[in-house]
This record gives C-alpha cells, structure tokens and sequence, in this order.
C-alpha cells in the first residue's frame, strides 16, 4: 500500500507539470487540445510499434491490436483520451491552480464509484478522508470569482471521465498491466481523433514539437504511475491521496514563480494530508 500511495502522490506531480506544459501548448503556440491529444496518442503508438521489433520489450502484434477484454480495455482508454482532451481545455480557459482545483473533483466521485461499481467497502473514514481532502481543496483555491463556465464545464467533465477511467483500470488490474493501458490509449487516441485533424490542424514548429514530446513522456510516466497504484490498492482508498496534486502546484509555485502559499493555503495542505492519511489508517484497522 506505501508502494501504492507513493505512486498516487508521482502521478499527481506529472499530471500537474503535463497539463502545465499542455497549456503553453495552446495558448502559445496555436495547438488546438484535440491536436495535442492526438500527437502523444501518435507518439506512444509510434513507439509501441518500433518496440514489436524488440521481442524483451513485451510489446507484441496481439496486446496491441487483441487485448485480453478489449471492449474494456478500450473503453478506460476512450474515457482517459476524453478526460485528456477536456483536461487541456480547462487549462487553456482557467489559472492553472482553479483548473487543477475543479478537476480534484475526480477522487470524491472515485470514492463513491470504487463502492458502486467495485463493490469495494467505502468506509466512514475513507469517506472523510475525501471529503477533508475536498475541503483542503477549497482552502488553497477560494473560489470566488469563478472561471468561464466553458472552462468550468471541461474541468469537471474530464474529472468525471478520469474516475471513470481510473475505475476501469482497477477492474482489468488482473490482465492489463501500464504497459497495455499506455498501448490501448495511444491506439483508441489514434482512433477517435485522426479524422479531426482535418479540421483542427496547426502547423508545429521544432520547438513546439519538444514540448509535445516533453508532454508525452510526462504523461504517459503519470499514467503508468496510477496503472500501477490502482493495481496495488482500492480505488476509493487512493482517492484521497490524489488531492496531493494541489500541493504539488503549490511548490512548483514558490520554486518557480516565488509565489509563497498563504496560511490559509498551508491550512489545506495539511487537510489533503489528512485525509489520506485518514483513509489509509481507517483501512488497516478494519483489514
């Protein structure tokens, strides 16, 4: 479960400088989040394919093309190229910290589907363990302006598709492993937006072509960061720890930017760390 809980807080900092990185994508370099999606879908399919050549890497011509339960498999990945998708067009339209905020909507609605649809037993403490990492949440963000309802509606649509994907990845925990997950989603990626590229194509240039292998490399490390983590541990248990990704914002802030967090902000950190540390103690006292 450490093992678990350490790749959770991973995934969250690489999503965190992915997605930081997505929108510098668009807002700097004209890339639309559709051609941004579809390039790391074609890069980690490119990569996937020059690895069938390499019979150690395990990549071979059946994962790739015949998953073991491929309508499953290939649904998490739609539902995580949808959640990407939606991700970098909050980002483009909100502050990087009010985009991040909405979509830790993601690990409350993933407590309640790991009990739904995992029959997995949500306990009291788990639940509080969400519910103070959401209020710790709203502490460093504040809301009160708001964003641009666009914006507003993205980022919840990609947490809803993120918990979705998240609750798939932990039912096929016994016959897909990261390396599958990563192959699935460039494919379906690769599938679902090749034709719109007709439409929604932007001219990249050497260096946007750096950031959008940067992007890639970062993500699909996240992606395979939380792959392992919900093969390892419940879904509704991890939860909490995902509002981690605030906390990491908040550094990245005072190393880059020299934007010290307010108490208040430290306030909800230490609510974040709470709650996943409520949630974990409450699971080993009741295993």
């Amino acid at each position: 479960m450490l093992l678990a809980v350490g790749l959770v807080l991973s995934s969250s900092l690489l999503y965190v400088l992915g997605y930081s990185l997505s929108k510098t994508l668009v807002s700097s370099y004209g890339l639309s989040a559709l051609q941004v999606t579809f390039l790391r879908c074609l890069l980690v399919l490119a990569g996937s394919l020059v690895l069938l050549a390499w019979p150690r890497s395990g990549v071979t011509r059946a994962r790739l093309l015949h998953p073991p339960r491929a309508w499953e498999q290939r649904a998490a990945a739609a539902a995580l190229v949808a959640s990407n998708v939606l991700a970098i067009v909050a980002y483009s339209l909100m502050p990087v910290t009010a985009a991040s905020a909405l979509g830790f909507t993601a690990p409350l609605l993933l407590t309640a589907l790991g009990g739904l649809l995992l029959g997995e037993r949500v306990s009291l403490g788990r639940w509080l363990g969400a519910a103070s990492g959401f209020a710790g949440m709203l502490l460093i963000v504040r809301p009160s302006e708001g964003g641009a309802w666009p914006g507003i509606l993205a980022s919840i649509g990609a947490a809803a598709s993120y918990a979705l994907y998240q609750i798939l990845v932990r039912r096929l925990r016994d016959v897909a492993n990261s390396l599958d997950t990563a192959m699935q989603v460039a494919v379906v990626g690769f599938a679902l937006l090749a034709a719109t590229m007709l439409w929604f194509w932007h001219q990249v240039s050497a260096e946007a072509f750096a950031l959008v292998l940067l992007f890639t490399v970062i993500q699909t490390a996240a992606l395979a960061c939380i792959a392992g983590a919900l093969r390892r541990g419940e879904a509704s248990g991890l939860a909490p720890w995902q509002f981690s990704g605030l906390l990491w914002a908040m550094l990245i802030d005072t190393l880059l930017f020299t934007t010290l967090p307010s108490p208040v902000s430290l306030l909800g950190g230490g609510l974040i760390i709470a709650g996943g540390l409520l949630a974990q103690g409450r699971e080993r006292r009741t295993a």
